[in-house]
């Protein structure tokens, strides 16, 4: 039984606290996290241990990423396919085989000065993440894409084989952006604290075609300005994948 989930948890925003009760009661197995605080990975190395004893850890604010699982998980490798952006790779040693698990974040869209170097960058480390994960062995890729539905990105990724878990089997929209301003939340403005509706749906979970989703839902809110996604897979050959929210 296994159950795959992806947060940005906000560089701090997640208070460190509510973010471990999330994580606990969410059920799920497997967890990817982008913009990972010092202040948050203390809290999951020093309270989530007896759930996720396994556990790799790259607390840098935006730039940071982590793994948590269940099981044993080996050949862990920062990407360096973004200045200073690294995304996060590892084989996990799941009941019914071995995956690929891939933390990623690519930075948004840049408007401005400078825009057109920053997208081929981008462009590039998204193709590089593609490849990655569709290397012909079962993977998932647990990302904050900062890309909608229709952006070509997304459409890059559905065209190589890869299978969007929320939009082949969730319901309602799947936004999970923005709950609150976070740049005010950073400053410590009163207004950063203002609970906003999600209108965006940029955090996914994909998989390879050696699994089907069951099921896919948007999970419960940590504090971040970012809501998680979870999903549910069963794998092919008959190795279930599964979990319960």
């Amino acid at each position: 039984m296994l159950t795959v989930m992806t947060y940005n948890v906000g560089a701090g925003l997640a208070n460190p606290t509510r973010l471990v009760e999330v994580l606990r009661q969410s059920g799920a197995d497997i967890v990817g996290l982008q913009e990972l605080a010092p202040e948050q990975s203390a809290a999951l190395a020093d309270r989530l241990r007896d759930r996720y004893p396994h556990q790799v850890l790259h607390p840098a604010g935006i730039p940071g990423k982590g793994i948590v699982s269940r099981f044993p998980v080996h050949e862990t490798e920062l990407l360096d396919l973004h200045p200073g952006r690294p995304d996060l790779q590892a084989r996990v040693d799941a009941p019914g085989g071995e995956l690929t698990v891939i933390v990623a974040h690519p930075p948004p869209p840049r408007f401005g000065r400078g825009r057109a170097r920053q997208t081929a960058l981008t462009e590039q480390q998204i193709a590089d993440i593609a490849a990655a994960a569709t290397r012909g062995v079962p993977a998932v890729l647990l990302t904050d894409f900062n890309r909608v539905g229709w952006q070509a990105a997304v459409r890059q990724l559905r065209g190589l084989g890869l299978i969007d878990a929320f939009g082949e089997a969730g319901r309602g929209r799947g936004f999970t952006l923005p709950t609150r301003m976070s740049h005010l939340a950073y400053r410590g403005h009163p207004l950063g604290d203002v609970a906003l509706p999600p209108l965006l749906r940029v955090d996914y979970v994909w998989h390879t075609a050696h699994f089907r989703t069951m099921r896919s839902w948007i999970g419960a809110h940590a504090g971040s300005d970012h809501l998680p996604v979870l999903a549910v897979l069963e794998r092919v050959d008959g190795w279930r994948v599964a979990g319960g929210a």
